[in-house]
């Protein structure tokens, strides 16, 4: 087993607080996330991959939803709720963010309704709060609608899919991810920018995009080992520069050294994943 398919799934919920899984059970799909189904289709792992990015969008959904729902007494409980929320909506989000970067017919979650639930979350009160309490449940109410809506828009995107064949969903797949990984994407528009997340949100972005990997990587094997390998071996460098250059990192901008190290092995992961997919190009 490599490094890749050891920790890629884990490290996704790694990225969350420690209560995250328990609470956002109900909002994802039952069974082993990480492990690739033998009777699946090559068509419906690509699929697979889809339903796990848009129940990562509706845990977000699911979080705010507690909080924008709740019946506080104590503004500063709901604030620790909301903070814990916040964050796993940012990166919940941020690990399905290859979503919105290779289908150009979805439209991201607006930063600016990250950023207002996470600065309601930090504001501080401590009598006569209830117009505080209802500025932070606005704002994740606001933000449960627009995780709704891109959650929903996601699935439509899924769907259209149905009917191309095992190979050209594959290849589409495979080609997309290497866009990806090559662009600005992954790095660039931060949702919550300069509120000393970026280190945390990039390393979303990019294990999410790796994690696809994880459920369409047999289909390539069986057609050639060697590129299956290189892959492996390329996405395995690139985790251990994103944990490295990621770390305790509150501000990464876009010409940053850690950004340019992180950008050298994605390159070298897309150009395995071109030549991944030049297996299933049909014609």
């Amino acid at each position: 087993m490599t490094v890749l398919r050891a920790l890629c799934i884990p490290l996704i919920f790694a990225l969350l607080p420690g209560a995250a899984t328990a609470q956002i059970k109900a909002s994802v799909p039952s069974g082993d996330q990480g492990s690739y189904n033998p009777q699946l289709s090559a068509k419906e792992a690509v699929l697979v991959n889809w339903k796990l990015a848009t129940s990562g969008i509706l845990a977000g959904k699911y979080v705010a939803d507690q909080v924008a729902q709740a019946a506080p007494k104590d503004h500063a409980k709901l604030a620790a709720q909301a903070q814990f929320a916040a964050e796993t909506m940012l990166l919940r989000y941020a690990s399905s963010y290859w979503l919105f970067a290779m289908d150009e017919a979805l439209t991201p979650v607006q930063g600016d309704v990250l950023r207002a639930a996470h600065l309601a979350s930090h504001t501080s009160c401590e009598t006569g709060c209830d117009d505080q309490i209802a500025t932070l449940q606005a704002a994740f109410a606001e933000a449960s609608t627009a995780f709704d809506a891109a959650a929903q828009a996601a699935q439509r995107q899924a769907e259209t899919r149905a009917v191309i064949s095992d190979t050209a969903a594959l290849f589409e797949l495979l080609t997309d991810m290497a866009t990806y990984l090559e662009s600005d994407a992954w790095h660039q528009n931060l949702s919550l920018a300069g509120l000393g997340l970026d280190g945390k949100e990039v390393s979303a972005r990019v294990i999410g995009t790796l994690a696809v990997w994880r459920n369409i990587e047999p289909f390539v094997g069986l057609r050639s080992a060697e590129i299956d390998a290189a892959v492996n071996a390329t996405s395995d460098r690139l985790l251990r520069d994103v944990r490295r250059n990621t770390r305790r990192k509150a501000d990464l901008p876009a010409d940053s050294a850690e950004i340019a190290t992180i950008r050298t092995s994605a390159i070298a992961v897309a150009a395995e994943l071109r030549r991944a997919a030049a297996l299933f190009q049909e014609g």
